[in-house]
Parts: C-alpha cells; structure tokens; sequence
C-alpha cells in the first residue's frame, strides 16, 4: 500500500498544541544560562508579548557533559518546526535544557517506557510542557513533563515538515477529494490534502495500516512535504502529502 487515498467520515479532533501561557513557565530560572550558554545563545530572544504553546511537540537530545547534576545529565530539547524554543526563564533559544523528563502522566506499559527512555531521541517525538523544579544550592530548572509520546517507524531520516494528519469528514463523489486536515505542528497552520503517500518511510504493512487507523482516530504525526501533482485538467490538481517518516503514538497500557 505505497498510496493512501483517505474517504470516510470522522469528525474533526485535531492535535493542538493550546496556545496558553502557564503561570509557571516564565519563572525566573538563573540556572538555565549556565546549562545552555555554550549551545543556544547565539538565537536568544527575548519571549515579551509573544505566544507559544503550553502543550508543544518537541524533540530530545541527551546531554553527555560532565559536570554536577542537575547542570548536566540532563537533556536539550526543541520545538518542532521552530528556530527558537522558548525556555523557563523567558527567552526563546535554539534549544533549551531539562534536567530531566517527568514520565508519570504518560500512561503506558513498563516495555513501552523502557523502549522509548532507551532511544537516543532520533525516533521519539514527545508532547508536553516545561515546568520549574527547585534544586537546593542549584536554583531552578525546567523537566519536561510528558503528556504523549509517538515512536518513528522505522530508522530513516525525518526531513520535511512535522505535521498532524487526519481525516476531516469530507466526502466526494470523483477526485481529487480534499478529505485530510494537514495540521503544522507548533503553528496555528491548516490546510487540506487530497491524498497521503506514505511509501518512503519504509514501513511494513502492519506499520501502514497502523498509520492508517490513527488518520482515521485522533491523527498520525509524520514529516514531510506537500506536492502539487499537474492534472489536463487545472481544477483536479491533486495535492498529495508525501511522507519521509511517520510517527505511530506509543498507547495508553
């Protein structure tokens, strides 16, 4: 199945990232210059008067530095599809660090856990929210709390667009039809997709039908770019979605 054409009725559930401000996020943290000095500064700006989302979807690195925890050991982490993350003392930097992840509203088995703590963050896609935690002798710091978490299918590269893609309900009679949503994840960004390729990720078929059911139920996060395929015809143009990898959610135990 190297081309999904989606044509059944759901109602609209898009994954948002609110656009909320916590009361805690901009906590004053002296700790985080120290922790992202020699990586980030060159993109710090300030985040007065701007919006960002409370619930992002973000990408993880481990820190390997040596030095005293919680300054080190911890992890650098960056919204998806944004030049800047906005961090816990209020300035947006091209990433930002944690000192740690807090696991304990992701509600999954003790193997999914495990899986997904394990990986060196190439595959993993996490949703959730900075918030402060004291550190005697140290100041404050940010954990990342994790509401969802969604794992690549395969090993290949993610190049391309991070996107939400879901059925919106609509229904033709001929092509192309328009039925997808094409949500930008981090961004209040939406438009619509006539059909979704998903060939090049490399999936099994288990994979794909996997990906499928999520299109069809609360969305399937994939990475990659839109096409405009020419038609004789110009007001059959069909915009196609094309996939280079796709992200299934780790589920609830």
């Amino acid at each position: 199945m190297n081309k999904i054409s989606l044509n059944y009725k759901y109602s609209i559930i898009p994954l948002l990232g609110a656009l909320v401000i916590s009361n805690g996020f901009f906590s004053k943290a002296s700790a985080q210059s120290i922790s992202t000095l020699d990586t980030t500064d060159s993109v710090a700006a300030t985040v007065e008067n701007q919006e960002f989302p409370q619930w992002g979807y973000y990408t993880v690195r481990r820190n390997f530095r040596r030095c005293a925890s919680p300054i080190c050991g911890g992890y650098f982490i960056k919204l998806v599809n944004l030049k800047a993350t906005p961090c816990l003392d209020g300035v947006f930097r091209s990433e930002c660090y944690v000192s740690a992840i807090d696991w304990s509203s992701l509600k999954v088995s003790p193997y999914q856990l495990v899986k997904i703590q394990n990986d060196d963050g190439s595959r993993v896609i996490l949703r959730g929210n900075i918030v402060p935690v004291t550190f005697p002798g140290f100041g404050e710091f940010g954990n990342l709390k994790v509401k969802e978490a969604f794992y690549a299918a395969t090993n290949d590269p993610a190049k391309g667009t991070f996107v939400d893609i879901k059925d919106n309900g609509i229904r033709c009679i001929t092509t192309p039809c328009f039925s997808t949503d094409k949500l930008v994840l981090n961004k209040p960004k939406i438009s619509q997709v006539s059909s979704i390729d998903l060939s090049q990720a490399g999936a099994t078929q288990k994979q794909l039908d996997a990906a499928t059911s999520e299109i069809f139920d609360q969305g399937l996060i994939a990475v990659g770019k839109t096409e405009v395929v020419e038609n004789v015809d110009p007001t059959k143009r069909d915009t196609k979605f094309v996939a280079t990898q796709f992200y299934l959610r780790v589920e609830p135990k």
